[in-house]
């Protein structure tokens, strides 16, 4: 393209480039976003890998802060065609004695379902639901919403507060605590702890990790806010699109850029592969990982060495997902609904983890670069959105934690195990529906190889953009230098899953950046 001058120019079109796009522009700056790919969205991306007419979320499929984001309303998302569905059965666990639990949006059929297993962990979950239901806003607001503070921090609010006298669960002592350890301290059933703990592992939280518990009163807040986009997560990904250029930005598909361009110490623009060079006359915004951000686009001379170092020694996570994809001619007749029959609704579904201990051992067995016996987590989105697979069919999604690398064949081995591997999932989920195998007229395999090569910002298959650990959480994240969007080059900033609180379609990386930019440009905050 020809040199050309932005106001703001913006390094990948995601969900976190578009919106910050979007605030940018109707704050009245020319705003361009350049993306490598030849779509925008990101990991929002809805192909049709089996069959034509069977539309598959081949990264994202769960949306779970819809209504409670600032970012839906603000940028008037819902007047650009999107749309969700919020199954009444949000999720289930099925297990080998026939029976299952639901979790439901109505909380009184979540604490029955629990009770057929243990009244005293209904009552117990009735509690802990009602309490993190009535400070959810506060902790959004404050922890989430807003730039990071430190731990400590928080840690000495909550002392001031005298939490210890006014809540039962949220507790200074959950920054030492792993998540198995919360939940076996409060609940007694183990069929009940592997739900919650089910709920926790699949949004990114590893349940042996100490210090995680303190993240799950929030994770329990948003159980049961689990919503389908309807027509595919693409839907959510052309909204942002089509809200970025109503308010007069520009996105430009294909075309990646390779330098950042700096002077004095000021980020300046962008130089994109085919030479051109885009100028910025306030802001560089990356929304991609650290290491293309950092030890690619930026001159290694102008950068302190301790900050490199720290990026080359950044924690990706130690795990990723297995999928398989598959387009189907009826849905999964579970054995367990005879059980309860509401585990036929239930969108997301747990196929195999019957105690702490089960996901304890697959937490070390991938870990170790193993592939764990598949207990897969599983969703039909069709039961909730007709439009996502023909007449009378169906999509359905397999997602099973699995290694980064195979033992000593590394990440290359999932060529070859992509396949057998995806097998032995179906066959998994078969064993609790047993007409899984005759339904399914196709698959595809979807490995942590191929989302690393697919999505280059997804380093080695590591959709959080970073570990989920104490170590890199809140002002840790992703160092403490660059933990506030701000970065040692003036103008420059970041503003992806690299940042707090991590990735997922939470929109508050690029939130929070926008915070801190309108703040050191003086821009009027009209969505506050």
């Amino acid at each position: 393209m020809s040199d050309a001058t932005f106001d703001a120019v913006i390094i990948g079109a995601g969900h976190n480039g578009l919106s910050l796009g979007t605030y940018l522009s109707k704050c009245g700056w020319d705003v361009a976003i350049f993306e490598k790919r030849t779509e925008e969205g990101g990991g929002l991306c809805t192909e049709e890998l089996t069959r034509p007419g069977f539309l598959h979320n081949v990264h994202c499929n769960y949306h779970t802060l819809v209504g409670v984001c600032p970012v839906y309303e603000d940028l008037d998302l819902y007047d650009h065609g999107l749309e969700y569905v919020r199954p009444e059965v949000q999720m289930g666990s099925v297990f080998k004695d026939g029976t299952a639990i639901t979790v439901h949006t109505d909380i009184d059929k979540t604490c029955a379902s629990f009770a057929r297993f243990s009244e005293k962990d209904a009552e117990t979950f009735r509690r802990l639901h009602d309490e993190v239901k009535g400070y959810l806003d506060l902790i959004l607001s404050t922890l989430m919403y807003s730039p990071p503070i430190p731990l400590v921090d928080i840690t000495k609010a909550l002392v001031v507060w005298k939490i210890t006298d006014k809540a039962e669960f949220l507790s200074v002592h959950l920054r030492n605590m792993t998540i198995n350890e919360f939940l076996d301290e409060h609940f007694e059933n183990d069929k009940v702890k592997a739900m919650l703990a089910f709920q926790a592992a699949i949004s990114g939280y590893a349940t042996d990790l100490r210090g995680l518990a303190v993240s799950f009163p929030l994770l329990v807040g948003k159980m049961d806010n689990w919503h389908v986009c309807i027509g595919g997560s693409h839907q959510l990904a052309h909204s942002l699109w089509e809200a970025f250029a109503h308010a007069g930005g520009s996105v430009f598909l294909n075309t990646p850029v390779a330098a950042i361009l700096t002077d004095n110490g000021k980020a300046t623009g962008v130089r994109l592969f085919d030479g051109s060079e885009v100028k910025a006359r306030h802001v560089v915004a990356s929304t991609i990982d650290l290491e293309q951000t950092f030890l690619k686009m930026l001159p290694r001379e102008k950068l302190d060495p301790d900050l490199v170092k720290h990026v080359e020694e950044y924690s990706h996570m130690d795990w990723s997902y297995y999928s398989v994809h598959l387009a189907m001619s009826e849905a999964p007749q579970y054995e367990a609904a005879s059980f309860d029959p509401d585990i036929q609704q239930a969108w997301v579904l747990n196929a195999g983890y019957e105690s702490l201990n089960d996901l304890t051992q697959d937490w070390k067995t991938v870990r170790a670069g193993k592939l764990a016996d598949p207990k897969p987590n599983c969703a039909v989105n069709s039961l909730f959105d007709p439009t996502d697979a023909p007449d009378g069919s169906f999509t359905g999604l397999m997602r099973q934690f699995a290694p980064i690398e195979i033992g000593s064949g590394g990440m290359e081995a999932w060529d070859e195990m992509a396949g057998p591997y995806g097998e032995r999932c179906i066959d998994a989920w078969a064993s609790y529906a047993p007409n899984i195998r005759d339904a399914t007229i196709e698959w595809q395999p979807y490995t942590p190889l191929d989302i690393s090569r697919r999505m280059v910002n997804m380093v080695r298959g590591d959709w959080m953009g970073g570990m989920i650990d104490l170590d890199n959480l809140l002002t840790e994240r992703p160092t403490p230098e660059l933990s506030q969007y701000k970065t040692p080059f003036e103008g420059l900033y970041l503003c992806g899953a690299t940042q707090h609180p991590h990735g997922f379609i939470t929109f508050a990386p690029s939130y929070n950046a926008l915070q801190v930019i309108a703040a050191d440009h003086g821009l009027d905050r009209w969505w506050q």
